[in-house]
């Protein structure tokens, strides 16, 4: 009886720690904020035994996982278990899961069960949904636990639970020191290895920027800014992807030749939506720290698609757009249905205006202005309207001519992208 008493002591003691260890990284994370970085494995650095480790994981996962779902509970999984049935043609054959450590068999299992958990909210507020399907490649496992599934060891290694070599990866460099490492993900994509490290750092407060913009979301011009600079840049699709998807198309499906030239093919694709989403990130941060207030209109990206498909495609408005909600100081949106680029910006008159046209003329005060560049002051008027009832706060010549220089300069240190100034005639003068 003593005995038992005690070990329910413990127990209590044990579990009061845990709330108060929760309760106090609840509180220490609402001053951090969460960054993930990601870091290349490299291959030429892995012995044979490590890449035959690094491919059975992902097998064993893909097991594990079809496993799971074909349980009758699948919340009653047990984490421990060292074999699984593995369905072969017509029959079931045991597989042995030895690869795979008891934390990554337990973050499959909650990542599973946090899929359902996730469905069945969608399901309960009246969405219609699928469900769950068996894989035939799992693609990611978690590393749930920094310190013992995945450790950092100096500038250019780190090790994962249950490989015994230690792995050269890059990129480690850009974590921030004194950063908080929380949970990890192993990823293998077209042929490499990935680890993306989730991190939190304490948070810096910034005074935000007291300038405003309006932003025009065009097809000719991607952007054009209400402050007179236009931003151009394409990704066009290459002459390899062409080739890879001809080679491919000519290869026996699910060949050697075919697995090989897909993977060459997800690369190339790869390099390209690299590109991209560097671009992006440059212009959002570039957004982000010169101008407090951004204001944009609603527009429907996927009609535009439908209409001028892959020069949509290789420009990803859509993705600036969802990034600026997130990042930018105050975005305020503007409603989709606003007559940006028929209403003139000097006077308010609105007149029809056709694709056609690249200068807005007014018939009412006769303001002679490229079409872009007045639908981008409109949207900044419009914009602050819901802020300040007065509406645009005028702008110095001076400082706008010397901060547009500046952003031109900046803007323009990107290939991909040329910034160039909008002059009153409407056309376009090249900064470079």
């Amino acid at each position: 009886m003593q005995q038992l008493i005690t070990v329910l002591s413990i127990s209590t003691t044990k579990n009061e720690t845990i709330k108060a260890t929760l309760k106090a990284t609840k509180e220490r994370r609402k001053r951090q904020t969460c960054r993930v970085f990601e870091l290349k494995i490299d291959s030429s650095h892995l012995n044979h035994h490590t890449k035959e480790h690094l491919k059975r994981l992902f097998l064993e996962a893909k097991w594990l996982y079809n496993y799971i779902l074909s349980q009758h509970n699948v919340f009653d999984t047990d984490y421990k278990l060292s074999e699984v049935p593995v369905k072969v043609k017509d029959n079931f054959e045991l597989r042995e899961l030895r690869h795979l450590s008891s934390h990554m068999k337990q973050s499959l299992i909650k990542r599973t069960m946090d899929n359902i958990k996730g469905l069945t909210r969608l399901k309960a507020n009246g969405r219609k949904i699928g469900r769950l399907t068996f894989k035939s490649y799992v693609n990611s496992i978690p590393l749930k636990q920094s310190g013992n599934t995945y450790r950092i060891l100096n500038d250019k290694y780190i090790r994962i639970q249950g490989i015994s070599q230690q792995l050269r990866v890059n990129g480690l460099t850009q974590i921030p020191r004194g950063s908080e490492l929380v949970n990890a993900t192993l990823i293998q994509r077209h042929g490499d290895y990935f680890v993306t490290i989730t991190t939190y750092q304490t948070r810096e407060h910034t005074t935000p920027p007291s300038k405003t913009v309006g932003i025009d979301f065009g097809v000719k011009t991607q952007l054009t800014l209400s402050d007179g600079i236009a931003i151009q840049y394409v990704i066009p699709i290459s002459n390899k992807l062409r080739k890879l998807h001809q080679k491919l198309s000519r290869c026996q499906f699910r060949s050697k030749n075919w697995y090989k030239t897909k993977c060459k093919l997800e690369k190339a694709y790869a390099k390209v939506n690299n590109i991209k989403k560097d671009v992006k990130n440059k212009l959002v941060h570039y957004l982000h720290t010169t101008y407090g207030i951004v204001c944009y209109q609603d527009g429907n990206i996927k009609a535009w698609q439908r209409l001028w498909g892959r020069k949509i495609v290789s420009t990803a408005i859509g993705g600036i757009i969802r990034t600026l909600e997130v990042k930018v100081h105050t975005p305020i949106k503007v409603d989709r249905f606003f007559p940006s680029t028929k209403t003139c910006s000097r006077c308010g008159n609105i007149r029809d205006i056709g694709l056609d046209e690249r200068i807005y003329t007014c018939p009412v005060c006769g303001l002679v202005m490229d079409r872009d560049h007045n639908a981008s002051v409109n949207l900044d008027n419009e914009g602050l309207k819901q802020l300040v009832p007065t509406g645009r706060r005028d702008v110095k010549p001076v400082e706008t001519e010397s901060s547009t220089l500046a952003s031109l300069e900046y803007l323009n240190g990107n290939p991909y992208v040329k910034a160039s100034s909008v002059c009153e005639a409407g056309s376009l003068i090249a900064s470079a």
